[in-house]
């Protein structure tokens, strides 16, 4: 890093952390050593998201497409990087598919499947409990680049049902023999592999020679969320200002939104760059006063590392209020007003999803996955053609996805098979028949595969009984409007999902699990990252929060209210 000019920006809820760095990276465009070239210019976060809307922003504001930046230039997570830099072949990395899944269970001798944290980037094993934890100690052990050994006997200390250091140690032996025979790579390798780090199981991490060369003529680093590294994710980003056209850095982030000290992150990497500047962003343009003093009094109570940023609250009012019923807060939800609503674990959504469910108001699930939008987009169409009006491309690709070819017609107790779509119109479909229409008329159906059974169904809307959670959709179309269904105004997740977000009205359901509560008792870590989730909760309100409680729940967040 010597020579390189290492600037810091600290930010909290709301204060333009984004579109500093968006800023930063249109003036370093003009700079004389930049020339005008966007490929001088790297943008690394860990997350896909994160670094897919800032290539959207920065190639708009750049004037060119943003598939050419990801493509051509360095707006790409870390794992990307190193996977571009070592020549790894798509067929070596274990990236979680159903057959990457199958080779990973045959080599540990149990079920496992592998998924990726909603928004973190990290591996997350699940099935065989012994074979699933083991794993998801050695990703990590090597995140953290600590021993295995130290993981695992920490978890047999805290964890009722956690395997021992010795079968820990046998299952990933077996999993590290498979890959070496086969030729395989996880995606926490090809970091080891690019910072120099060697993984022994039963040993522990050495240093070695790094692989893979720094990309060649970049100027200057823009690394986002910077908190949320890991030592090994903190190790290839220094490793990425090393090369000798980098001149500068910017790291980003906030010390008290680390949500991810489960996989080895921690701010201490983020705070422990020598930097030549500093610049904690002064005012928050989301949060009004009541609702920032309620985040701020959250962090207030960290057992340690607490200071304050002086940040300023923004200029609109607000409020929070606090509910005791959480089942009447949302029965009385509007589709037509922005709404977040969140809590600490996936079951608790799912709940707050069933409710809705009940209620017949739309939403959408956070960062879903784009299965269930195209669902919408699709449905949208259909509901189009029904009402005389036209569907997109976009919206007939999606809707001949969701319906079926045949579907079963029962009359006076007899089954008759009908056809809806002629035999081979979705293949035909896909291979270039689309693109001859940008839109589709009722009157156009016939002419891509939809036959006269279809088209009755669709022209009197009981297509909706053909598509999964199309009733559902159809009632709540009539009820709402299209639009408003199509695109819900109303956002359901974890905290963790929504970090980054915001909205005028947020709801924080305040149910904990007894093992997250247990777990803050007895840790200070945990005490404070739960302190920390509280703050980023909290924070994603502009005007108004509710803090809604489960009058049959035990274990509630303990805010400062």
């Amino acid at each position: 890093m010597d020579g390189v000019k290492v600037l810091r920006a600290i930010g909290g809820a709301g204060t333009g952390k984004t579109r500093l760095m968006i800023s930063t990276a249109e003036k370093a465009l003009a700079r004389p050593e930049v020339g005008g070239n966007p490929f001088a210019i790297g943008f690394s976060s860990f997350t896909r998201a994160a670094r897919a809307e800032a290539a959207g922003r920065a190639a708009q504001a750049w004037g060119m497409a943003q598939a050419e930046l990801e493509r051509d230039g360095w707006f790409r997570t870390c794992h990307s990087v190193a996977y571009r830099q070592l020549g790894v072949s798509k067929g070596e990395v274990l990236g979680g598919s159903k057959a990457d899944d199958k080779w990973v269970s045959e080599a540990l001798g149990s079920d496992v499947a592998y998924s990726v944290e909603e928004d973190g980037g990290y591996a997350v094993y699940t099935g065989d409990p012994v074979a699933a934890a083991a794993l998801n100690y050695w990703s990590l052990a090597r995140s953290m680049v600590v021993p295995l050994r130290e993981i695992a006997e920490s978890a047999y200390e805290w964890e009722d049902d956690a395997p021992s250091a010795e079968e820990v140690i046998r299952r990933i032996e077996m999993y590290e023999t498979a890959k070496r025979l086969d030729g395989r790579v996880d995606f926490t390798d090809l970091l080891c592999r690019f910072v120099g780090v060697s993984n022994d199981p039963a040993g522990g991490p050495d240093f070695v020679a790094p692989e893979g060369k720094v990309p060649d003529g970049v100027v200057g680093w823009i690394f986002d969320e910077a908190q949320d590294a890991s030592k090994l994710l903190d190790m290839a980003c220094r490793r990425l200002v090393s090369g000798d056209s980098c001149k500068w850095a910017w790291i980003v982030g906030d010390p008290f939104q680390v949500l991810y000290s489960w996989a080895g992150a921690s701010s201490e990497f983020f705070m422990g760059w020598p930097v030549v500047r500093q610049e904690v962003m002064p005012k928050s343009y989301r949060c009004a006063a009541p609702i920032l003093q309620l985040g701020e009094d959250c962090l207030q109570r960290l057992h340690k590392g607490y200071w304050n940023r002086g940040i300023a609250a923004a200029d609109h009012d607000g409020e929070v209020v606090e509910s005791g019923n959480y089942e009447d807060d949302l029965s009385d939800l509007t589709p037509d007003r922005e709404t977040l609503v969140i809590a600490r674990t996936n079951r608790n959504v799912g709940r707050i999803a069933s409710i809705l469910e009940d209620c017949g108001v739309p939403f959408r699930r956070i960062k879903t996955k784009d299965g269930a939008h195209n669902a919408d987009i699709g449905m949208a169409g259909l509901w189009k053609l029904e009402h005389g009006q036209h569907a997109t491309r976009e919206e007939w690709t999606q809707a001949i996805d969701l319906l079926p070819s045949q579907t079963i017609r029962r009359e006076a107790g007899v089954e008759h098979k009908e056809t809806l779509l002629a035999r081979g119109s979705k293949a035909q479909w896909s291979r270039g028949l689309a693109e001859r229409h940008d839109i589709l008329f009722p009157e156009d159906l016939a002419g891509v595969g939809a036959t006269e059974h279809l088209r009755g169904m669709i022209a009197d809307g009981r297509w909706c009984e053909l598509v999964d959670g199309g009733i559902k959709w159809h009632r709540a179309a009539k009820k709402f409007g299209l639009e408003v269904v199509a695109n819900p105004k109303i956002r359901i997740g974890t905290i963790h999902a929504a970090k980054g977000m915001e909205a005028d009205n947020v709801i924080v359901l305040s149910s904990v699990g007894r093992r997250i509560r247990d777990g803050e008792e007895r840790s200070d870590e945990r005490h404070d990252e739960e302190r920390r989730i509280e703050y980023v909760a909290v924070t994603r309100a502009r005007k108004r929060l509710v803090i809604a409680h489960d009058p049959r729940e035990k274990y509630r967040m303990e805010l400062p209210l």
